[in-house]
């Protein structure tokens, strides 16, 4: 090693020695910066924001927000302004967050990030300029997202990259008893109704179905155990529910935080977001305390 090199590292220890005192001794000063300005685009100005159901209306992204598998661009200066219902805090949503806007309407915002909850918890509000971004959907979910081509040349919704959402969003502040982040309660006869007859608008929702049985919970059954998996292909372990179609189930990752824990048995209240995979409702639960005992 030559001396010029040898002086540099002596140099970099000492610099690091003493930043570590100072870290010792309290003089750091704790970061001052808000989620606001550490994260997103404060230059969008708000300036012509509709609602999601209008979205889906405009005829360049109808067909693609309704398809089984397709995606749009966005060419239009258009924002959606939402307000975050579920994020990946327990690992159990992954690479994306599900949003409602004020009317109670909802769609899945596709990111390839980890650790969205840090700065997109429940009840964030956010403004969405969705201008140079694609709208369309997987299994007829909506979804904001990027394309991807496979290759056999079908072209289907991906996750964006994180620096392309962070120039497309704007954080507004975070209220999490604002109305459009509180789930829809439903019995699980209306449900069943729902599932049957209005899939479309329960696409991406935050709801809760009241005084519902986990068909499997036992004492023992857990969430979702690698064992549990239907096959080797499989990554969540579906759950059953009493009274509910069986086109409608709890979809647990096997990375979720709480997939080892035992399920709540009798009565409960189960909290959830639902993905639409074409004719079945993926119940998501954001976390275990989505299943509330009764």
């Amino acid at each position: 090693m030559n001396m010029k090199n040898i002086k540099f590292m002596i140099v970099a220890l000492m610099a690091t020695a003493g930043l570590l005192a100072s870290c010792q001794d309290g003089d750091w000063d704790a970061p001052s910066t808000s989620a606001s300005e550490a994260y997103g685009n404060n230059s969008i100005e708000e300036t012509n924001v509709i609602t999601i159901s209008q979205l889906k209306a405009m005829s360049r992204y109808k067909k693609a927000l309704s398809s089984s598998r397709d995606t749009m661009e966005v060419t239009d200066d258009i924002q959606l302004k939402l307000r975050i219902t579920g994020n990946d805090i327990c690992g159990n949503i992954y690479n994306y967050v599900s949003a409602q806007d004020e009317n109670g309407d909802a769609i899945l915002i596709y990111i390839y990030s980890g650790g969205l909850f840090s700065y997109l918890p429940v009840g964030q509000e956010i403004l969405v300029d969705l201008k140079g971004l694609y709208v369309g959907a997987n299994g007829t979910q909506p979804m904001i997202s990027t394309p991807y081509m496979t290759s056999s040349g079908n072209v289907y919704p991906k996750n964006m990259s994180y620096w392309l959402w962070q120039q497309h969003v704007k954080l507004l502040g975070c209220d999490a008893n604002a109305e459009n982040c509180q789930p829809k309660e439903y019995t699980v006869s209306e449900f069943n109704e729902a599932a049957r007859n209005n899939m479309e608008q329960l696409a991406g929702k935050l709801v809760t179905i009241k005084d519902v049985v986990l068909k499997e919970a036992d004492g023992t059954k857990k969430w979702g155990p690698k064992t549990d998996l239907a096959s080797t292909n499989d990554f969540s372990v579906k759950r059953y529910l009493t009274g509910l179609s069986t086109n409608v189930y709890v979809n647990t990752s096997t990375s979720a935080k709480f997939a080892s824990e035992v399920m709540p048995t009798g009565t409960i209240d189960l909290t959830c977001i639902v993905v639409r995979y074409n004719n079945y409702c993926q119940l998501t639960l954001r976390t275990a305390d989505d299943a509330k005992k009764k």
